[in-house]
């Protein structure tokens, strides 16, 4: 059913297609009916971003959390980022604060892509070893995850969230207290490693009184923030997962799905607050298997550019009023 207010919006896109279809009819008569589809989207499409960003709306993007399945979200930023679409605004939680942190921080997709092969373990803690799991599994002695902090410092060459090109703003929670922190000012490399630092496995992150673990636990995709930060249109990735054929095998592995369980049950009131969910199926991988990384990113830049078309169709519609002038 479409809305009356939305009429005016479709007149426009109908009266623009008319017209470009009238002016180009000798290239796109003989053409069958999904091909002049995609040549009149392409036509609005080059339109649109080519726009200057204060005349037309401002778009934000939100990346879930999910551990190595959010490798995906690398896969989907190729995509995107090749399409054209401009990015004003960005929030993210755990893989998707390190993932949006990197892109607004201008670290090429390339070196995202390198990520995914690489071993996990590798820049995640320097007490991941023989003798740190024995302490963790009898000390019951957390992982420290400042290698990552430093990690990440490196990356973006220790900027600050003000810094940063495209705003940003990432989630962590107060184990403390339950609440949930923003992190959108201060040192980017603090407000990822905070964002990602899973419970149970990652010692809290202490800062300012707090003590700060894996923002999953209170905000598995947080839309609100970008809305919040001025986006009039929100793009929401939710890297979805498949339980359905495997069982934790390890202590480890049972945390990871228990707050990725929790985090799924929670995201049901961003996906409303969001005018395009893209969901990628990305299934149940094996969070400790960079291998299963790199699939992930795969399987994210096939599932985004399989709904390309839909995310543009609706940004067009939603853009009418700014486009068609």
């Amino acid at each position: 059913m479409i809305s009356s207010k939305m009429f005016p919006k479709i007149s426009k896109i109908i009266c623009a297609a008319l017209a470009f279809l009238f002016f180009c009819a000798p290239l796109t008569h003989a053409l069958p009916n999904r091909v002049e589809d995609a040549v009149v989207r392409d036509f609005l499409w080059s339109r649109f971003i080519s726009l200057p960003k204060d005349k037309r709306p401002s778009i934000g993007l939100t990346l879930s959390a999910g551990g190595i399945r959010a490798f995906s979200h690398v896969g989907t930023m190729e995509v995107l980022k090749e399409s054209g679409l401009p990015v004003d605004y960005m929030s993210g939680t755990s893989m998707g604060c390190i993932v949006s942190a990197m892109f607004a921080a201008g670290v090429p997709i390339d070196r995202l892509s390198e990520l995914a092969y690489k071993p996990v373990f590798s820049y995640l803690s320097a007490d991941i070893s023989f003798i740190g799991i024995l302490r963790y599994v009898f000390g019951n002695k957390l992982f420290s995850s400042q290698k990552f902090q430093d990690f990440i410092s490196a990356e973006v060459g220790g900027l600050y969230f003000e810094d940063l090109p495209i705003p940003l703003a990432c989630v962590a929670a107060d184990i403390k207290t339950g609440e949930k922190v923003v992190f959108d000012s201060g040192p980017i490399d603090l407000g990822v490693r905070a964002s990602m630092n899973l419970p149970g496995i990652f010692a809290p992150v202490e800062y300012r009184q707090r003590y700060l673990v894996d923002g999953g636990v209170v905000d598995y995709m947080p839309v609100d923030l970008v809305r919040e930060m001025g986006a009039d249109w929100v793009l929401a990735v939710f890297a979805l997962p498949d339980y359905s054929r495997t069982v934790p095998s390890t202590i480890i592995g049972y945390v990871v799905r228990t707050s990725d369980i929790r985090g799924a049950v929670i995201t049901e009131s961003s996906e409303r607050n969001a005018n395009f969910l893209l969901g990628v199926r990305v299934g149940d991988l094996d969070w400790s298997d960079s291998g299963q990384a790199a699939r992930a990113l795969e399987i994210g830049a096939r599932a985004t550019y399989a709904q390309l078309d839909a995310i543009k169709d609706n940004l067009l519609l939603f853009s009418a009023d700014y486009v068609f002038k």
